[in-house]
């Protein structure tokens, strides 16, 4: 269950900073971070039930399997999962900055929640 915990600590130190650089107006950055705090917590959970994959849709895959179709992590909220994935795809590899303080500071209120969620399952 080390494992666990140490994927669940990632989860918040990238959260943290992805505040603090969402306070430096580092938009594009504070919301990958923002992705990967909900995802170290999505692998945490999958890894507790005894599943490994390095892939991020792996990941999300068998979360939303063991999760959310057969437990009750909110469905709603495993949403920010797999749209935050997509920003964080765009602000990584694309040249064009549109990512806005409004959708960085929703992407940190989105993590918290998601973390929240996750940590009623550890």
């Amino acid at each position: 269950m080390n494992e666990v915990k140490d994927f669940m600590e990632s989860s918040k130190e990238r959260l943290f900073s992805s505040k603090a650089l969402y306070e430096l107006e580092q938009y594009n950055v504070s919301v990958s971070l923002s992705y990967y705090s909900m995802f170290l917590a999505a692998k945490a959970l999958i890894i507790s039930r005894g599943y490994e994959t390095k892939k991020h849709s792996g990941v999300i895959s068998i979360f939303g399997n063991e999760f959310v179709n057969k437990g009750n992590f909110n469905k709603e909220i495993f949403k920010y999962l797999t749209s935050a994935q997509s920003l964080r795809e765009d602000s990584d590899y694309n040249a064009v900055k549109y990512i806005t303080q409004e959708i960085a500071e929703e992407q940190i209120l989105h993590a918290e929640e998601f973390i929240a969620e996750a940590e009623m399952f550890i």
